[in-house]
């Protein structure tokens, strides 16, 4: 499976009728950031990309929803970050359509 083909795929069905508005970004304090075991991020510019790669140079997971984004936004972000990840010796991880997780050097994902 090629990185293009994770944006032309059908959606998974999904049983949870419920959905959070995913528009406004998280805000979060250094304190908490320290304390949560991974951060979600909505990202919504190419511009956040350094934020989600500092996040990871500390040591947090990222989870990263993609869907707000534009599809040639969506395969930037994902190139960079994937490239990000792999210089720290971490993994990526598909959740669901356009829902990624990025995992620093030293987290297992099961």
């Amino acid at each position: 499976m090629g990185i293009f083909d994770l944006f032309g795929r059908e959606p998974k069905s999904r049983t949870d009728t419920t959905r959070r508005d995913f528009d406004a970004p998280i805000q979060s304090t250094p304190q908490e950031e320290k304390k949560a075991p991974f951060t979600v991020v909505f990202p919504s510019s190419f511009d956040d990309v350094e934020k989600i790669i500092n996040l990871l140079k500390i040591g947090k997971t990222a989870v990263v929803h993609l869907s707000n984004l534009k599809n040639e936004t969506q395969i930037r972000v994902l190139d960079m970050l994937s490239g990000a990840v792999f210089a720290l010796g971490g993994g990526v991880y598909e959740m669901e359509k356009s829902v990624f997780m990025f995992s620093p050097s030293g987290v297992d994902v099961y």
